[in-house]
């Protein structure tokens, strides 16, 4: 599979783990009270992790090995200065607490899995226009 594949499936399996997760976490009537919590936490960012890193192999396609392997090793880091950056901008509108609704605590997860699922199809559609056919 290539890279871009990799991502978009697995920026798909993160939003769709960190949201099932949010359904859980609802049905269940807040956090830490459903079984499925922690597995579709881990699962989504499994998946979060392959599709960054994959993401970065995949805008550096068609140079050395070394370079890709330092696109995996940024698309990582860019992954965790996103999270981190989304983390705190949530804070300053919610402030952290046992008061505060658990929405609030997973925002960053849906933004983060998001921003990388439409990074992903936008470079998935623009390798499409670049290739010719033939």
């Amino acid at each position: 599979m290539r890279s871009t594949r990799i991502a978009l499936v697995a920026a798909v399996a993160a939003v769709t783990s960190w949201s099932v997760k949010a359904f859980a976490i609802e049905m269940a009537g807040g956090l830490d009270k459903s079984s499925l919590e922690a597995p579709m936490f881990f699962g989504g960012l499994a998946s979060f992790v392959v599709a960054v890193v994959s993401l970065g192999v995949a805008l550096t396609r068609g140079s050395r090995t070394w370079i890709r392997v330092l696109g995996g090793i940024g698309g990582l880091a860019a992954g965790i200065v996103l999270t981190s950056i989304v983390d705190g901008a949530v804070n300053t509108f919610s402030e952290p607490g046992p008061e505060r609704h658990w929405v609030w605590t997973e925002v960053n997860l849906w933004v983060v899995a998001l921003t990388v699922l439409a990074l992903t199809c936008a470079l998935a559609a623009r390798r499409e226009r670049t290739v010719t056919p033939g």
